[in-house]
């Protein structure tokens, strides 16, 4: 049944009027959470073109200018000569050999499941008195299980994030070794111990980078809050968990002593590191381009403002090139004063009160890259290279002990950055075991 409006009393109107702007609030804070400039591409589901009907996809091969990569050919172990008696088509018998052509297929693989007895003579010592037993290196400090399963499984957890469920599955069902669940988790466990002074070894040479870029991400023990912070070069990444989004994780981290550039988003963590040790910030211009276009972006009189700072970003990109420093320090200049200009033109905007401090904040942070161009002007290898440890949190929920994020973290850690050098990360860890 329809409500007319005029039958209504003025209190039962501004009653109706009150429930639907109470209802219109928490429909905004709860579409925020999921559209928002800080919220990655893969959870706005309905801003992608199969969620509004468009067309998805390319036009099928290469792009233009794709060098394209060909998968070298494997060598045959083997060799089959394929030969018949009739046409299949037919079933004709009347044929005559004409020719041949070479197929080759990668048919099958074997795993074999190696156990080993080793025989350990005992000694005495002549001048103590003392027995003692031979050793060999293959041999484990505990359990029954060699370095080539250790890695396997860490690799798997790890690289693969594959669940200790699932890695007890695989030896159990694949190569016909009986584990567990919780015997998984202790070959891990057992392996970051092995490779722990290689983690440490890692904080060392971060301290001595020139350029670091850091982010942080939520993750919880048994429920309880926490943060693993990532910090990463070219050919390092390091993984720490800390129970506070503040305090003095990065001095923890980078020490004292660092003298590099820090890249970063606008969390302020980073710039009271940076004030108390008076280091360089490069802040993050993806955060900005897309706060700014959150806020601007088909705002009628704002368009503009979105427009223009991403003009000046095409600046700092094409700015960065420049070989010649004094032209670099001459467009640094220039880039602040337009940069300036920009605030004080849009800084009457209610709507664009908080965006105008966070960039009156950033200062010439945001342009620290135009006189290095050592350090980019976005946090993306940050934020590409702690993604790994989100869809782990996403796999397995928590963590359940001490023990377990220091696992996650040192094997975490080593792996990521075996994999920037371009190594195989299961060969180099079963090497250091």
């Amino acid at each position: 049944m329809k409500i007319k409006v005029d039958e209504l009393s003025r209190d039962k109107l501004i009653e109706i009027v009150k429930k639907l702007i109470e209802e219109n609030e928490k429909l905004k804070k709860e579409l925020k959470k999921y559209k928002n400039p800080h919220t990655p591409s893969s959870k706005v589901c309905f801003d992608k073109p199969q969620a509004l009907g468009l067309p998805v996809g390319r036009k099928l091969g290469k792009k233009t200018g794709h060098a394209g990569k060909t998968r070298l050919a494997d060598k045959p172990t083997r060799e089959f000569l394929v030969e018949t008696n009739e046409n299949p088509r037919t079933g004709s018998t009347n044929i005559e050999e004409t020719g041949e052509i070479k197929e080759i297929v990668i048919t099958d693989f074997e795993i074999n499941k190696i156990v080993t007895l080793y025989k350990l003579k005992e000694y005495c010592d002549l001048d103590t008195g003392e027995l003692f037993f031979a050793n060999h290196s293959d041999i484990p400090d505990n359990g029954i299980f060699g370095k080539k399963v250790q890695a396997f499984a860490s690799t798997l957890h790890v690289e693969n994030r594959v669940t200790f469920e699932g890695i007890a599955s695989i030896f159990t069902n694949v190569f016909n070794i009986s584990m567990t669940s919780p015997t998984a988790m202790e070959l891990c466990n057992r392996a970051a111990k092995k490779v722990s002074s290689r983690y440490e070894a890692l904080r060392e040479k971060l301290r001595r980078s020139k350029v670091v870029y850091g982010d942080e991400t939520s993750s919880n023990q048994n429920g309880k809050s926490e943060w693993l912070w990532g910090f990463f070069t070219i050919n390092i990444a390091f993984f720490t968990f800390f129970t506070k989004r503040g305090g003095e994780i990065i001095e923890q981290v980078l020490g004292k002593n660092f003298k590099g550039i820090l890249g970063c988003d606008g969390w302020i963590t980073y710039k009271i590191f940076s004030e108390k040790h008076g280091i360089l910030l490069q802040r993050c211009w993806a955060h900005l381009i897309r706060e700014v276009k959150s806020i601007c972006k088909g705002v009628q009189d704002l368009d503009n403002a979105y427009t223009w700072m991403k003009d000046i970003f095409e600046k700092v990109k094409k700015t960065r090139k420049l070989k010649t420093e004094s032209i670099r320090k001459k467009k640094y200049t220039e880039l602040i004063q337009d940069m300036d200009r920009w605030i004080q033109i849009y800084s009457s905007r209610t709507s664009m009160r908080e965006l105008i401090t966070k960039v009156k904040n950033g200062k010439e942070n945001w342009f620290t890259c135009v006189l290095h161009p050592e350090i980019e002007p976005t946090n993306n290898r940050a934020e590409n290279g702690i993604r790994k440890f989100v869809i782990l949190r996403k796999i397995m929920n928590c963590l359940r002990s001490e023990q377990g994020k220091q696992t996650t973290q040192t094997l975490l850690s080593l792996c990521q950055t075996w994999k920037q050098q371009k190594l195989n990360p299961y060969k180099q860890l079963q090497s250091i075991l």
